[in-house]
C-alpha cells in the first residue's frame, strides 16, 4: 500500500476506518487523519490520532469543522 498523497512512497501507517495509507511525512505533518472531528470506532487504538493529538494543525481542523475558525 502506498501513501495517499505521495504515490511513490510506501505507507507507514494505515487508517483503519478509511483503509488509506500514509507515509512518515504525512504523519509527522498531521496530514493523516481524514476525519478528525467525526466519530471513529478505532480512535482509542489509533496511532495516527495519538501522534497528532497535540498538533496545532489538528486543533485548527477541529475549529474549522465546528465553524469557529
Amino acid at each position: 500500500m502506498n501513501c495517499r498523497f505521495h504515490d511513490d512512497r510506501e505507507a507507514y501507517v494505515k487508517c483503519q476506518k478509511m483503509e488509506i495509507g500514509y507515509c512518515r511525512e504525512c504523519l509527522e505533518n498531521c496530514e493523516a487523519c481524514t476525519d478528525p472531528c467525526g466519530y471513529c470506532q478505532f480512535r482509542t487504538q489509533c496511532i495516527i490520532w495519538e501522534l497528532c493529538k497535540k498538533s496545532e494543525k489538528k486543533a485548527q481542523l477541529e475549529r474549522e469543522a465546528k465553524g469557529e475558525a
